[in-house]
């Protein structure tokens, strides 16, 4: 029983700073992106990308294509997105403005993300990371998931 309890106290743990994280980034003042927007170009810059179909794209993020859909439309109206091809097998890149505005947003957190970050020593959030990390792997590989 000691297990079940520290592995829900984990995972209660994880949803209460991501939605922490996520009202956060939304509610700066100097936000252009959504979370949806943000964890987008996120996606391909964090995972050295240039270009994934829209169909891997729904997969990563564990939503449907016709979700994913409003928010490549909003990133690729702003032309930090563009895509080629037609229907589901759709190819998106992201473009060098999309590079670029990833890059200002991530400055422009930073210095409200610091003080935040300072009460951890590196090697605390390196091991928190690769916890992490390996968390979404394991889910990344559960048998329904492969399946889709």
């Amino acid at each position: 029983m000691h297990r079940e309890r520290l592995l829900l106290d984990f995972f209660t743990e994880i949803a209460i700073v991501e939605h922490l994280v996520r009202k956060h980034m939304e509610t700066l003042s100097h936000s252009n992106f959504t979370a949806a927007e943000f964890g987008l170009l996120n996606y391909f810059v964090r995972n050295q990308r240039e270009r994934e179909s829209k169909a891997t794209l729904a997969w990563c993020f564990q939503v449907s294509i016709e979700e994913m859909e409003p928010v490549i439309a909003s990133l690729e109206q702003r032309g930090l997105l563009g895509r080629i091809g037609q229907g589901d097998e759709q190819v998106i890149g992201i473009t060098a403005s999309g590079h670029s505005a990833h890059a200002e947003a991530v400055n422009q957190m930073a210095p409200e993300i610091a003080p935040l970050m300072s009460e951890f020593a590196d090697e605390d959030l390196v091991k928190a990371v690769e916890v992490l990390q390996e968390t979404r792997r394991t889910f990344d590989n559960l048998p329904e998931r492969l399946a889709s």
